[in-house]
């Protein structure tokens, strides 16, 4: 079980009285620009940098972040203003006291001049210490307001209340590495369930290109097949609905989390690109959060929950039905 600490702490934003809606989002990475860039530069670590981050896309849903243990966080004390040390200013202030004229300074009329340099030293070290207290005020001052936020979280949260739902996914914003991949997240929360819905850009997100290291040992940059294109996208949003899941789960006592994908398809009667629903997953916390995620790729854990995909290795991904409770 983790604490606070195991989560990252993001924005404010309004609340609706019923149900809460709220959007997060990273925008499109830079990765095709920073690769194309080093393709051009003829950078000899421009394939170890693709091939890491296709594999960054096809294990999005090997990790997450550990179970929030609320019962532990409610019982976690307030914090304590902190107290003022002066170890530099007393140490300095002890070397000024201490100060005797040598025989030497004496002779060479030095000694004003060294005891006006230790004062400076001693003014200087309180200003240091000035620093270190205001520094840890400051922080004792936000650790101090993140209790009271977490504090009327749990609140909410023991009372099945979507606003502390939304709050405690605005706090901690779990989705965060989901979301730098350039996804965009928006989410609905119930008193028993959250349907997140996923908003991915596949041509923004997966490459539609390969590439590698020729025997000449040039980096070579090639155009990828179609049914290549398709299976790494297919993998990749899958994992991503798992990601989502575990993430919720690990965050919110809720008992089953919706997760529905839209993205751009194109439409053969208008030859416009159209924002579409191509995978809805309903997942429970007891079947999910007891796999070994390590064990297989995205696609395979799908067979356990109830899900609807249309998605071929040819054709890619079709219009599916949205799960509904």
């Amino acid at each position: 079980m983790a604490t606070a600490n195991h989560f990252s702490r993001t924005a404010n934003a309004g609340k609706k009285a019923d149900r809460e809606i709220h959007t997060t989002g990273k925008g499109r990475i830079a990765f095709h620009q920073d690769l194309k860039q080093k393709i051009k530069k003829g950078s000899l670590d421009a394939v170890s940098y693709y091939n890491q981050y296709i594999k960054s896309l096809l294990s999005i849903h090997k990790e997450s972040s550990e179970t929030l243990n609320w019962d532990q966080l409610v019982n976690e004390p307030e914090p304590k203003l902190p107290l003022r040390q002066s170890l530099n200013q007393g140490r300095a202030e002890q070397e000024y006291r201490d100060y005797r004229p040598t025989v030497l300074d004496k002779m060479l009329g030095q000694s004003k001049k060294k005891k006006k340099e230790l004062l400076r030293k001693a003014e200087q070290a309180k200003r240091n210490d000035d620093m270190i207290y205001n520094a840890t005020l400051r922080e004792f001052k936000n650790n101090r307001q993140d209790w009271k936020t977490i504090q009327l979280i749990i609140k909410g949260i023991r009372e099945a209340d979507p606003a502390a739902y939304k709050d405690a996914i605005e706090f901690f914003d779990p989705f965060h590495q989901i979301s730098q991949f350039g996804s965009i997240l928006q989410y609905e929360t119930f008193s028993e369930h959250i349907v997140v819905n996923l908003h991915v850009n596949s041509t923004e997100i997966v490459p539609d290109y390969i590439v590698c290291e020729a025997t000449s040992g040039k980096v070579t940059h090639s155009e990828m097949s179609m049914p290549e294109f398709h299976e790494l996208c297919h993998h990749h949003l899958c994992g991503s609905v798992l990601r989502v899941g575990r993430e919720t789960f690990a965050l919110l006592p809720v008992k089953f989390v919706y997760v529905n994908v839209y993205s751009n398809l194109w439409n053969t009667a208008t030859g416009l690109a159209e924002s579409k629903v191509v995978l809805s997953v309903k997942f429970n916390p007891d079947d999910l959060m007891k796999m070994n995620f390590n064990a297989l790729n995205g696609p395979d854990y799908l067979t356990n929950f109830q899900h609807n995909l249309d998605f071929s290795i040819s054709k890619g991904f079709s219009p599916t039905q949205v799960l509904k409770n």
